[in-house]
Formats: C-alpha cells, structure tokens, sequence
C-alpha cells in the first residue's frame, strides 16, 4: 500500500509541476507581448494582441481611447495611467513624463 500511495503522490506532483510551469510560461508570455516607449512627448505603445488602449489623468479623467495594435499619445509633463487590452486581459502602468 505505500508503494502505490508513493507512486500516485509521484504522479500528483508531478502533474502539478508540469501545469504551474505551463501558467508561469503564459504569464511571461503575456508581458513580452507589450511595449511601451516613449519618443520625445509621445507614448507609443505596441502589442501584436492590442485590443485597445486608454490614458487617464491621474484624477480619472479619460485623455484619449485609440484602437489597434499600434498607439500613440502625446502627452505633457505630470503622471498618468494608461490600460490596455491585450489578448483579453487589461494591463495598466502608472506613466511619468518630467
């Protein structure tokens, strides 16, 4: 009996391993798809799987909504908050410009 319980624990650990390792692998997939730069007082953002993308001021005004999988604000100086979906999920980044 504890060689079959040894075995079948064996077995559940390692199913287990081989699937977190698979979520760890989409996670970092996920963020390789996104970029975000800056040129001069203009934020381009890029991802192959970009729905959409929006700026907000840091109040939570919305600034600008843009389409695509290619997107460029132009942006004073302060602090922003930027959203994008991409590949079904919403990813956020806190933007600065000095």
């Amino acid at each position: 009996m504890k060689k079959y319980a040894k075995k079948v624990s064996l077995i559940v650990l390692t199913v287990v391993s081989l699937l977190a390792g698979v979520n760890f692998a989409d996670a970092a997939k996920n963020n390789d798809n996104f970029t975000v730069r800056f040129r001069e007082n203009t934020l381009v953002v890029t991802s192959t799987k970009m729905e959409e993308a929006r700026i907000y001021s840091m109040q939570g005004k919305l600034l600008q909504k843009e389409r695509g999988n290619f997107v460029e604000f132009e942006l004073e100086r302060g602090t922003y908050r930027l959203y994008a979906k991409v590949d079904g999920e919403t990813v956020s980044r806190r933007i600065e410009l000095r």
